[in-house]
């Protein structure tokens, strides 16, 4: 490594010091702490003044593994900087975390507070043994985003001291036992705590390793799936059953987990194969997929399916998420003979879900996805364009901001379109349109047309039509007056569109713009984001916010607060 260093320091050479800076963070990853090596404190000097952000990036990534006081707090001041996008910060949070800065622990209940960190804090929470964070969890949770809540339940399980809260509120009525889903209660199962089973068993009832008839459990569930005749589901809602079952785990038409083998492929039509799989995962297992179980130094018991070994770290992938364990704080790991699916699987859910998901997983061809209070956190995970479409060359992911554009200008309208279907809804974002005199739009309870069109209704942008509401490809125009004049060109606008029943209303930055009952309109539809024919122009869309079956009232606009 000291010759490596002896280099950085030297060359001036932009590509050979980012990849030497990339291989020097492969190497370094399971690693929470190593030696600085001589001669890098000048290495940090002069590369945090690189014009590159990769290798600024890498050089503070390096430097807190090695030690560095400078890069550590030089971190924890951008934690803190709401101002900064939520995936660097995200990305800020991991890094402390992974070198064990003895300040964040402090730093957590902190960050909770804030609401585009909350869900990957409480990931965080799971690696400190602090007995408040039981109590906070819990106050919190009904407050909770449906991933929240997911990611709160999941740390609650991962400690005896934990559990025995989390099962005491659901027994007390406190929290819904309807939440504890079959891979939790595999988790409370592993903690293998006489107290934890004797709650859970009051909670969740009577349950056991193997079932008796696990033939006679298939014709019951058989029973149930054709009572509801020749249709007897809807693949829509049976997609939100499985975004909330199943796609943790698995991939099916190209969304969804990795923990579990992607079934898109698999013998799906055949509902007796179908069964066989849900209700008996334990009956064939590659050994891919054959789950472990780790306990930790700092207390915990975990779930996953090992995806990479070294002498240094363990890769465990889980249905909530990947960690990466130095060995050195792994008490032990034992591979089952048990798959990562639950048994129990169907148990939450009543005969019409049950229908909705068999039919889903019977289709030949995605479906749309139905959106509920449990899943808005799919519409964008602020990454990348999961559960959307459009051409890869117009729109992309930034700095947690979906980005339309074009440099030569387009012939034809081009779309973003989300997978979900919203009925009743809320959506609050921010939007930049550049140039202003080019045109944008917001499409809801629309549907996809021919040639890559969208029909329904869009809430406008650009230039003379700010703030119109306009129905494309079907009624023009919806609602004249202009909200150019509460718009600031070239930065950023929050925009508010609210669709409750018949009624449409929009706001800009707070002014109400559109307010609209509109007996003729669409109730459902989908989503997207337009780039307009024209010239160059580049759209930015972030902050996103959801809400499913909202009060019917803008929450943007002083009027209605």
């Amino acid at each position: 490594m000291a010759a490596l260093v002896a280099l950085l320091a030297t060359t001036e050479d932009e590509t050979l010091q980012r990849d030497m800076l990339r291989g020097l963070e492969q190497a370094m990853v399971g690693r929470a702490q190593v030696t600085m090596p001589a001669g890098w404190e000048s290495v940090e000097t002069k590369l945090n003044q690189s014009q590159q952000p990769e290798i600024r990036r890498r050089v503070r990534s390096l430097s807190l593994v090695f030690g560095s006081a400078l890069a550590m707090e030089s971190l924890r001041t951008d934690l803190r900087n709401t101002n900064l996008p939520s995936a660097d910060r995200v990305g800020m949070l991991e890094s402390l975390a992974q070198v064990n800065d003895p300040q964040l622990p402090a730093m957590l209940w902190e960050l909770m507070k804030d609401n585009a960190l909350r869900a990957d804090v409480i990931r965080y929470l799971a690696r400190y043994q602090q007995p408040e964070t039981p109590e906070v969890l819990l106050e919190g949770y009904p407050t909770y985003s449906a991933l929240e809540k997911q990611r709160a339940l999941s740390v609650l399980a991962s400690r005896t001291s934990y559990a025995l809260p989390l099962l005491q509120a659901m027994a007390d009525g406190t929290l819904p036992r309807t939440d504890l889903s079959a891979s939790l209660i595999r988790d409370l199962r592993n903690l293998k705590h006489d107290e934890v089973d004797h709650l859970l068993s009051v909670v969740w009832g009577a349950f056991r390793d193997i079932a008796a008839d696990k033939q006679g459990e298939i014709e019951r569930v058989k029973r149930i799936y054709y009572a509801g005749g020749s249709t007897p589901g809807d693949a829509t809602r049976g997609r939100a059953v499985f975004a909330r079952a199943c796609q943790q785990c698995h991939q099916l038409f190209g969304t969804g987990g990795r923990v579990g083998p992607d079934i898109t492929g698999s013998d799906r039509a055949n509902l007796d194969y179908i069964l066989q799989n849900i209700m008996d995962p334990n009956a064939v297992i590659p050994n891919d997929y054959r789950s472990s179980e780790v306990e930790t130094k700092d207390g915990r018991v975990l779930t996953g399916v090992v995806r990479e070994q070294t002498a240094s770290s363990l890769r465990l992938a889980t249905p909530t998420e990947e960690y990466v364990l130095p060995m050195d704080q792994v008490v032990s790991l034992e591979q089952t003979e048990l798959s990562m699916m639950p048994e129990g699987l169907l148990t939450p859910f009543n005969d019409q879900e049950i229908r909705d998901l068999l039919y889903y997983l019977r289709q030949p061809a995605q479906a749309p996805l139905l959106a509920t209070r449990e899943n808005t956190d799919l519409f964008f995970n602020g990454r990348d364009l999961t559960g959307w479409n459009g051409d890869d060359d117009l729109w992309r992911v930034e700095d947690a901001e979906i980005v339309g554009s074009t440099t030569t200008g387009l012939n034809h309208n081009a779309f973003l379109k989300s997978e979900m279907i919203l009925k009743d809804f809320r959506l609050v974002f921010e939007m930049k349109l550049t140039p202003d005199n080019e045109n944008s739009g917001i499409q809801f309870r629309s549907r996809a047309a021919d040639h890559g069109e969208v029909r329904g209704y869009q809430a406008d942008a650009g230039a003379g039509w700010w703030g119109k509401l306009y129905e494309e490809l079907g009624r023009a125009l919806q609602w004249e007056a202009p909200g150019d004049q509460h718009v600031k060109k070239g930065e950023w606008n929050l925009y508010e569109i609210l669709a409750v029943g018949h009624h449409v209303r929009t706001a800009i930055n707070g002014h109400l713009c559109v307010d609209l009952q509109d007996p003729e309109g669409a109730l459902q539809g989908l989503v997207a984001f337009q780039l307009h024919s024209g010239g160059p122009m580049e759209v930015r869309f972030r902050r996103l916010s959801l809400e499913v079956d909202p009060e019917p009232k803008l929450t943007t606009t002083l009027s209605d607060m």
